[in-house]
């Protein structure tokens, strides 16, 4: 695997929660990062977010790294979902233990982005910043249907309510998107404890030195500033160098979103 790519992760409880219910993991040996986002108000989210990273990393590590896949990290995603399903049913009395998942996956200067919830994959490139996923939740369900707009979501009673989550239902969709993997791309994985504190330009400003730490540290100083409402995890992944010879040209213009896809 590429071994070009640094990472730096942070995971705060916040100023306001008790407990910290998100999860990662950084499997930089495979090129695979993982934020979990436990839902809050439900039994054992905290339970729920570290099972979905325990899947993918046992999973991971069975198979060779040559042989790790988007459709693999799928699945591993889908067999968390039955296992919290099966916990539910045995300990909880059947209610809910859920949580988001966001997975980064690099190789062959490629580049995975998969999620479930509203957990969120930004993709930080000649200064522009592009959310790649697509929050799973009734606000972007609303604005879809143009029954909202952007501006009137923000801060919305229906901000937090989220459409699709791992552990939830039997049947579970889950989205993904990929492409070409560039030179100084930063990718950041991160939980909404996050974005609901700082925007994206404010986010943008953060990445714009280019030195992950010095911006994983202003993020998580900025969101404590303003309040750490939620609990906090991030992780923002560089990629050091690539093969790709098209990256003297690069501009704005390669920052554009690629095609969602379902499986």
């Amino acid at each position: 695997m590429n071994k070009n790519f640094i990472s730096y992760a942070v995971s705060h409880r916040g100023v306001v929660r008790e407990l910290n219910e998100d999860a990662y993991i950084e499997l930089n040996k495979y090129n695979i990062w993982v934020v979990a986002d436990g839902m809050g108000g439900h039994e054992a989210g905290d339970f729920a977010s570290q099972l979905v990273v325990d899947v993918i990393k046992a999973e991971v590590e069975e198979l060779p790294a040559s042989s790790i896949s988007t459709e693999m990290l799928i699945k591993a995603i889908k067999s968390a979902n039955t296992k919290l399903l099966e916990y539910s049913s045995d300990f909880l009395a059947n209610k809910t233990a859920g949580t988001t998942v966001t997975v980064l996956f690099l190789k062959d200067n490629k580049y995975s982005a998969i999620w479930v919830g509203d957990s969120r994959i930004y993709l930080y490139r000649a200064n522009g910043l592009l959310q790649l996923s697509r929050d799973h939740s009734q606000i972007n369900d609303l604005i879809d249907e143009g029954l909202l707009t952007e501006q009137e979501a923000i801060n919305h009673p229906l901000a937090n309510v989220i459409t699709r989550a791992v552990g939830v239902q039997n049947e579970l969709s889950v989205d993904f998107v990929e492409g070409d993997l560039l030179t100084d791309d930063i990718f950041l994985l991160c939980s909404d404890g996050l974005t609901g504190e700082l925007n994206d330009s404010e986010i943008s400003i953060a990445l714009g030195p280019k030195n992950i730490i010095d911006s994983g540290m202003a993020l998580i100083h900025s969101t404590l500033v303003r309040g750490a409402r939620d609990n906090v995890t991030f992780i923002l992944v560089k990629n050091e160098k690539s093969d790709n010879s098209n990256d003297k040209t690069l501009t704005n213009n390669d920052l554009t979103v690629p095609l969602l896809l379902s499986k």
